[in-house]
């Protein structure tokens, strides 16, 4: 009996195996005309996004965002699915006058012929409605985006930074 279950197993992880590396053979190779393609199509969206938040404009940045049960989205370890990020976003919105997004050190890559992984250090200026201003200490920003049709759209989305209260002559002037 345990040598009949111990089969099954092997032949249920082999045959995994198996389609996934038949999957994996049978993939198509992405050119490097087609990732430049790609990657000139994402940008578009990668800059819509960057103004969005620094104009603090939630309907900007949730265009930018597949309505999906897929979506993820993660700022310093705490998941939310679209409608936890899209209230999220409205909510932080609501409490801050503009950010100042700073992006370094970009990078794509193309796991699939129908996705973008887009990865940056990220540092933000964020003005408060109250006065006060935060900063973040160099974070990394990851955003991964999915081809749907002829449409392409943040499928999962991750930052992490550590901020603090700005000085006081670090202020920087709201985005108008």
């Amino acid at each position: 009996m345990k040598i009949m279950k111990s089969r099954s197993i092997f032949l249920m992880l082999f045959l995994l195996f198996t389609a996934f590396v038949a999957k994996s053979e049978n993939s198509a190779v992405v050119t490097d005309q087609e990732k430049e393609q790609m990657k000139e199509q994402v940008t578009v969206l990668i800059d819509k996004l960057v103004k969005g938040c620094e104009a603090a404009n939630a309907d900007s940045v949730m265009s930018v965002m597949m309505i999906s049960p897929e979506f993820t989205y993660v700022v310093n370890r705490q998941s939310s699915d679209y409608q936890e990020f899209k209230k999220g976003v409205q909510s932080w919105f609501e409490m801050i006058t503009s950010q100042k997004v700073t992006l370094d050190n970009e990078r794509f890559s193309f796991p699939f012929f129908n996705s973008v992984l887009y990865v940056a250090d990220l540092s933000l200026v964020m003005n408060y409605k109250n006065g006060r201003t935060v900063i973040t200490d160099k974070g990394v920003w990851t955003l991964m985006f999915k081809k749907t049709g002829n449409d392409w759209k943040l499928i999962h989305g991750s930052e992490f930074y550590i901020y603090k209260d700005a000085p006081a002559e670090g202020a920087v002037t709201p985005v108008q």
